[in-house]
C-alpha cells in the first residue's frame, strides 16, 4: 500500500516505490558493461567469454568428493584434514593459502538421553514399567553408504546446557516469542516442565531463549513431516523429504553480538582477553533435536488441553498442548564447551592496479555432519570461480582490484570465523572491501535466486542476464529468475550466515548468491551427503557450473569496471519501500505515526534519488564519451564505497551495540530474518513514539548528508570534465 508522507513530492515518490520492488531497470545483452569507458569495455566481453567456456562439471564433482569425504565438525580431527585440504587445493590452482588462527570456545557432544519414563497409553509405560527409549540417530538406509560412517553422531544443539531433568511436557507450537505469549494467555505454564516444539517459524536458538526465559526445564526440538516429511514428499531414500529419524542439528547461540561467546568485538586469538563463561549467556537448560518418530511417541501420549487448530502439524495424533502429571520425560545432555582450534583459510589473487581495493567471496567449510548441501554446495562453487579466474588470469586477462576467496571456519555454532576475520581486519575492510558475495548452500537446484543491499543488485541483474541457465538451451539465468516480472525480485539480507559481520558490523555491501529448488531436505542431518545429493539434486552438477559462472563473471566485473559498479539509485529506492513497511508495522501494532518527523526522512530520501540519479546519469556519460579521468574515477568510486558505510555508527543498535548498520540487522527474535532500518524497528516493537520521531530525524539528517556529499562530487567530476 502506497501511503503519502508530508512534505514529499507525490509524483516522484510513487516512481520511488514502484521501482523499489525490483532493480530499476532490466539487464540485457551486455548492458552490465556500461561501467567501463567505452574504449575498455570489449576486453570484458572478451574476458567473460573465456570464463563462462571453462567451467568443469568434472573438476566440481571431485571438489565435491574431496570436501564431503568425512564428517568435520569445528575444532575436530575431520575439520582439521578439511583445513589442510581446502589449502592444498587453492595451492594447486597457484593460489597462495593464508590461514588466520582461531582459538574458539566450542562445544562437542558427549551424552544425550531421551525416554518416556511414565505415560499413558496401551503401549505403555505404566508406573513400574521400564521407559521408552527414543531414537537420538538418525537410521542406516540401503543404498547410503555414508549413513553408517563411524564417526557419524547423535543428533545435537550446540551450546545446550548440560542436564539429567525429568518433567511433564507442554507442547508450544514453534516456540516463537508469540507462542509462548499465547501459552500464558491460555493458562499454560512451563515453568518446570519440558517443552516439546517444532523447527521452523524462527531461528532455534530463539526456542531455547524464549523457553529458558519462560521457566522451562528443558526442551526438545522436532522436525514435524508437516513441512519437511512425507507431508512434502517422498521420504528418504525412496525421496529427498525427511524420514522419520532425521534430525536437525544446529547451533542455539543466541547473544547479542556474533563470532565466539567470550570475545565481542575482538579477535580470538590464542592469548586473547575472554569474558567468563557463565556471564554470557549462553544457554543453561538442556536442548535436544530429534525426529518425528521420537516426537510421536511423546506427542501420542499428550491427554491435556487441545492445541490451537493453526498449531497441529502432520503426525496422525491429536496435538495437545499438555500430557499432565501421567507423562513424564527424562532428557539428558552432556555437552563439552571449552577453546578449541580451528582456522579461515583465505587465498587472494592480487589486483594490478588497485590492490588494496578487495572484492571478497566466500562461504563456510564447517559441517554438521558431510556438508553435502550445507555448506559445500557452496564451497565447490567458491573454487570453480576461484579456477575460473585464476585461468583467465593465465590467459593474459587483467583484474585491476583483488579478489579474495575466503572458507570461514565455524559458521555453523554461530557464525564465527567470518565474524573474527572481520574484527581482526576491522580498519582495512571498512577501508578497502568493495563487497562480500557470500554462497553457503548455492548449488541446491536450478532455480537462481539473491538477497542483497542495494548497491549490488544492479551488477548481480546483469550478471544474469549474460549467463546460461542450468538444463536450458539458449536461455539466460535471467529469464526464469523474472518469472514474469519486470524486474528481478531481491530478498533482505538479515541473520544466519558469513554476511553478518561485513554488512550489520562493518556496512560493507553483501549479497547471497545460490539456486536452490531440488525436491528434499537434508539440511544438518547425518543424510547430508553426497549419496543424497546426487539423487535429489542430480550428479550433473550444472547447478554448481551455473552459479560458478554467475559469481566468476560477477567477480571480474567487480574487479575490473572503471566506475564501481554499484547503482546509488538503488539505495534511496530501498529506503522508500523500507520507511513504507515501517508504517504498515507501526498501524498493525497501533502506534501512532509521526507524520511530521517521517515527513522529514521521506524528503531527504527523494532527495537522494535526485542527487543519486544526477550522480549516476554524469558518470555513465563520461564513460560513453571516454572522458572519466582517474582522478575523477578516485573521487567517484570513493563516494560509492563510503555510500553505505554512511549507515553505520559506532554506537550501534539500542541493546546490539555490536550491529552497527542502521540500515539492516538481524530480527532480535526471530535470527533468520531482517530488520531493515532497525533503529527506527526498534522503536516501532517498543510503541515508544516519541522514540521514533527522533530516529526518523536522525536518519533524515544521515540521508541527506549522503545527498550533498554525492551533489559535491558529482560536481567537482562534471566541472573538471568540462574543462577537458
Amino acid at each position: 500500500m502506497i501511503r503519502r508522507f508530508p512534505g514529499m513530492k507525490w509524483c516522484f515518490c510513487v516512481f520511488l516505490l514502484a521501482a523499489s520492488c525490483g532493480v530499476h531497470g532490466q539487464a540485457q545483452g551486455h548492458e552490465g558493461h556500461r561501467w567501463w569507458n567505452a574504449s575498455l569495455r570489449q576486453k570484458q566481453v572478451k574476458l567473460e567469454a573465456d570464463l563462462l567456456r571453462a567451467s568443469s562439471s568434472e573438476k566440481i564433482r571431485e571438489d565435491h568428493d574431496l570436501f564431503c569425504d568425512e564428517p568435520h565438525v569445528a575444532g575436530t580431527p575431520g575439520d582439521h584434514r578439511i583445513i589442510k585440504e581446502l589449502a592444498s587445493s587453492f595451492e594447486e590452482m597457484g593460489l597462495e593459502p593464508e590461514l588466520q588462527e582461531l582459538h574458539l570456545y566450542l562445544p562437542l557432544p558427549v551424552e544425550a538421553h531421551l525416554s518416556i519414563v511414565r505415560g499413558p497409553g496401551e503401549s505403555g509405560p505404566h508406573p513400574g514399567d521400564p521407559p521408552v527409549e527414543l531414537v537420538l540417530q538418525e537410521a542406516a538406509v540401503k543404498g547410503d553408504p555414508y549413513s553408517r560412517h563411524p564417526d557419524l553422531t547423535f543428533g545435537w544443539n550446540a551450546y545446550s546446557g548440560n542436564g539429567d531433568v525429568t518433567a511433564e511436557v507442554v507442547y508450544a507450537n514453534r516456540g516463537t516469542k508469540e507462542d509462548f505469549s499465547r501459552l500464558a494467555s491460555l493458562g499454560i505454564s512451563v515453568k518446570g516442565r519440558i517443552v516439546i516444539a517444532r523447527y521452523g517459524g524462527n531461528y532455534r536458538g530463539y526456542k531455547a531463549k524464549f523457553a529458558e526465559e519462560a521457566g522451562a526445564a528443558g526442551l526438545i526440538i522436532y522436525t514435524d513431516p508437516k513441512g519437511s516429511g512425507y507431508r512434502a514428499g517422498l521420504t528418504y531414500p525412496e525421496g529427498g523429504y525427511a524420514n522419520d529419524t532425521y534430525i536437525q542439528r544446529g547451533s542455539i547461540k543466541t547473544l547479542p553480538y556474533q563470532g565466539d561467546p567470550l570475545t565481542p568485538f575482538e579477535p580470538s586469538t590464542e592469548n586473547a582477553k575472554r569474558l567468563d563463561p557463565d556471564s554470557t549467556g549462553l544457554p543453561t537448560i538442556p536442548v535436544q533435536p530429534i525426529g518425528y518418530r521420537a516426537a510421536g511417541e511423546i506427542i501420542s501420549r499428550m491427554r491435556g488441553k487441545l492445541a490451537p487448530r493453526d498449531w497441529h502439524g502432520a503426525l496422525p495424533f491429536t496435538y495437545h498442548l499438555t500430557g499432565g502429571p501421567e507423562l513424564r520425560v527424562r532428557l539428558k545432555v552432556v555437552q563439552e564447551r571449552k577453546i578449541r582450534r580451528t582456522a579461515n583459510v583465505l587465498a587472494t589473487m592480487r589486483g594490478s592496479k588497485y590492490p588494496d581495493q578487495k572484492v571478497i567471496i566466500g562461504c563456510h567449510f564447517d559441517a554438521w555432519t558431510f556438508g553435502a548441501g550445507d555448506p559445500n554446495a557452496g564451497t565447490i562453487v567458491l573454487y570453480e570461480a576461484a579456477r575460473l579466474l585464476m585461468a583467465a588470469r593465465k590467459q593474459g586477462h587483467v583484474f585491476e582490484r583483488s579478489i579474495v576467496f575466503a572458507n570461514w571456519a565455524a559458521e555453523e555454532q554461530g557464525i564465527i570465523g567470518s565474524t573474527e576475520y572481520c574484527e581482526a581486519n576491522r580498519d582495512d575492510l571498512v577501508a578497502n572491501a568493495l563487497c562480500y558475495l557470500n554462497l553457503d548452500m548455492a548449488a541446491m537446484g536450478t532455480n537462481f535466486g539473491s538477497s542483497s543491499s542495494p548497491l549490488l543488485k544492479s551488477v548481480i541483474a546483469d550478471t544474469t542476464g549474460v549467463v546460461p541457465q542450468a538444463g536450458k538451451l539458449g536461455v539466460m539465468v535471467q529469464e526464469p529468475w523474472l518469472r514474469g516480472q519486470s524486474t528481478p525480485r531481491f530478498g533482505n539480507l538479515g541473520g544466519g550466515s558469513d554476511h553478518v559481520g561485513f554488512y550489520c558490523h562493518l556496512g560493507i555491501p553483501s549479497a547471497s548468491m545460490g539456486a536452490g529448488g531440488s525436491a528434499g531436505v537434508s539440511y544438518h542431518s547425518n543424510y547430508e551427503n553426497l549419496a543424497w545429493y546426487r539423487k535429489i539434486v542430480g550428479d550433473d552438477y550444472e547447478p554448481a557450473v551455473m552459479v560458478s559462472r554467475l559469481v566468476a563473471v560477477a567477480g571480474s566485473r567487480l574487479s575490473n569496471a572503471t566506475l564501481l559498479p554499484f547503482d546509488p539509485t538503488q539505495v534511496p529506492r530501498d529506503l522508500s519501500t523500507h520507511l513504507s513497511a515501517l508504517q504498515n508495522r507501526a498501524d498493525g501494532v497501533g502506534l501512532a505515526w509521526p507524520e511530521k518527523e517521517a515527513g522529514v526522512f521521506s524528503d531527504a530520501i527523494v532527495a537522494l534519488q535526485e542527487a543519486s540519479q544526477k550522480f549516476l546519469e554524469s558518470g555513465l556519460q563520461a564513460l560513453q564519451l571516454d572522458q572519466l579521468d582517474a582522478e575523477s574515477t578516485a573521487l567517484m568510486n570513493d563516494a560509492l564505497m563510503k555510500l553505505p558505510r554512511a549507515f553505520c555508527l559506532d554506537e550501534g543498535l539500542p541493546e546490539r551495540p555490536w550491529y552497527r548498520s542502521f540500515f539492516a540487522s538481524s530480527d532480535p527474535d526471530s535470527g533468520y530474518s531482517a530488520w531493515m532500518l532497525p533503529a527506527l524497528r526498534y522503536q516501532v516493537e517498543k510503541g515508544n513514539r516519541a522514540g521514533l520521531a527522533r530516529e526518523l530525524l536522525r536518519h533524515g539528517a544521515m540521508v541527506s548528508r549522503l545527498s550533498e556529499s554525492l551533489t559535491r562530487v558529482q560536481a567537482a567530476t562534471a566541472q573538471k570534465m568540462s574543462k577537458n
